[in-house]
């Protein structure tokens, strides 16, 4: 059984080789008891890690950083959004990435409309992970 990573999703593929064509694609060999490991994970709540996140905004007026927050939903639908106010500046940081390299992606596509962002090394939440659990079909005799 594996467990595919593609764009910080998860699923479950029984296979016999690994074939990944896509460089963006982890395959992880994992025993079954892994799924039990990660519901035990759920279930205690805890959502922080280190990671990194790309920094659009950072300044005292709470209208200009909802105004930009609400622009940055509005054209990346798909990454999430952050506002933190820390006496007395909001900053506004978007995604969840584990890596570096991760948030640099991101960063370079979003450059153009937020040319003073810049990549933070910050506590981030645990991406969602898309489990599918299936089942490995029975092999046709010959």
């Amino acid at each position: 059984m594996v467990v595919v990573f593609v764009g910080g999703m998860c699923a479950v593929k029984p296979v016999h080789a690994q074939t990944a064509s896509d460089s963006t694609v982890k395959e992880i060999h994992a025993d079954a008891s892994i799924f039990s490991l990660l519901d035990k994970r759920k279930a205690l709540g805890t959502k922080n890690l280190k990671g990194y996140r790309v920094k659009i905004h950072f300044g005292a007026e709470k209208a200009k950083a909802n105004e930009i927050k609400a622009k940055f939903c509005q054209k990346y639908p798909d990454v999430p959004a952050y506002m933190d106010y820390d006496t007395p500046n909001f900053s506004i940081t978007v995604g969840n990435y584990r890596t570096r390299l991760d948030s640099y992606k991101i960063y370079k596509q979003i450059q153009t409309d937020f040319p003073n962002a810049f990549i933070v090394e910050m506590k981030i939440e645990y991406p969602d992970l898309d489990i599918k659990k299936e089942e490995p079909k029975e092999e046709d005799p010959k």
